[in-house]
């Protein structure tokens, strides 16, 4: 019997690829209008089941150019149905694209969906390119050993850091000043859960807090377009918030939460100054791309990580960088970043 079942799984493994096809539609962001000429790279994923032991899936590739309607149409052959296109050679004036990841249909009997029709159609909206600055970007990275060391002290799960000085405050680095405080709080005991089969075990929860310290500091979510080449060109001027939290745990019915989210943008300022009259007349402002995360296991926070940028001229909102040059002399592994 296990025998059957094998070869039932390794022959799953080895479906027969099939053509495919999908449309590609890209437009200006802002105005939608179609775009001409644009070099698209399309790509049809294959799995080679049993046979990747000895030797490597095909690839397939396909070549396209938009046209007058911003249109073309990208053909492939996959056994997968993950196909997926990325912009060559962005057009003058704009930012490049992110790699669009699709998942073809398939019909009843199998097979996939579109191979006469010519496929689902994608838009993609490309980003014009306005006003770029150097703007200092880092990836900040609290190191694993230091939030665990001591866990249940919750006096040494605080930390400070220094936006401009770009690194800790001491003991842990040569920041000045506090812009902002990072605090583990103590475990909350959500009492015993019970999952579907009915075992039983702890919930609890575990939460950082992020403060803004300072009259007018803050952070705000900013909503933004996933598939933008530029997430966030402007900082809000108001909508502050001195107080930010992130959430952790399992719940009552034993499942992992999170309220941590990689697609979540942030704004926010720092240092400000504000003059009898309520204005803002001194501060410096930034943008995190992929919320501020913490890393956690059953044990408790273990990190903390953001991905941020920051403008260095006082009152200056523009976060469109350039880049082309970090002011940031140790930006750790920003990895593919957006302007």
């Amino acid at each position: 019997m296990n025998r059957i079942w094998l070869a039932c799984a390794l022959a799953l493994l080895s479906i027969e690829a099939m053509t495919a096809q999908f449309r590609v539609k890209i437009v200006d962001a802002v105005t939608e209008k179609p775009l001409q000429d644009v070099k698209v790279l399309g790509w049809f994923s294959n799995d080679n089941g049993w046979k990747a032991w000895t030797e490597s899936a095909p690839e397939y590739v396909d070549n396209g150019v938009t046209d007058k309607n911003g249109k073309c149409r990208l053909s492939g052959k996959t056994n997968t149905g993950k196909v997926g296109f990325i912009v060559k050679e962005p057009p003058s004036g704009y930012y490049p694209s992110p790699n669009v990841r699709l998942q073809l249909p398939r019909n009843m009997l199998g097979n996939l969906q579109g191979l006469v029709t010519g496929g689902p159609e994608e838009l993609l909206r490309l980003d014009r390119i306005v006003d770029p600055v150097p703007l200092s970007v880092k990836r900040l990275r609290f190191p694993y050993h230091k939030f665990v060391e001591e866990i249940n002290d919750v006096e040494k799960g605080v930390f400070s850091y220094d936006f401009i000085k770009q690194d800790w405050l001491p003991p842990w680095g040569a920041g000045e000043y506090a812009d902002v405080r990072i605090r583990r709080l103590p475990r909350d005991d959500l009492g015993q859960g019970t999952n579907f089969c009915g075992e039983v075990d702890k919930a609890f929860r575990d939460r950082v807090v992020f403060d803004f310290l300072g009259d007018g500091n803050g952070v705000v979510v900013v909503p933004v377009r996933q598939d933008a080449g530029i997430k966030i060109r402007l900082a809000p001027e108001s909508g502050y918030s001195s107080h930010y939290e992130q959430v952790r745990g399992v719940g009552k019915d034993l499942k992992l939460f999170n309220s941590c989210n990689k697609e979540r943008c942030l704004c926010f300022r720092i240092r400000t100054k504000v003059d009898p009259d309520g204005r803002v007349v001194g501060g410096h402002y930034g943008k995190i791309y992929g919320d501020i995360w913490f890393n956690w296991s059953y044990l408790g926070v273990s990190s903390v990580s953001l991905l941020y940028y920051l403008n260095p001229t006082p009152l200056d909102r523009n976060l469109e960088w350039d880049m082309k040059n970090n002011l940031c002399p140790n930006p750790g592994k920003i990895g593919q970043f957006q302007p």
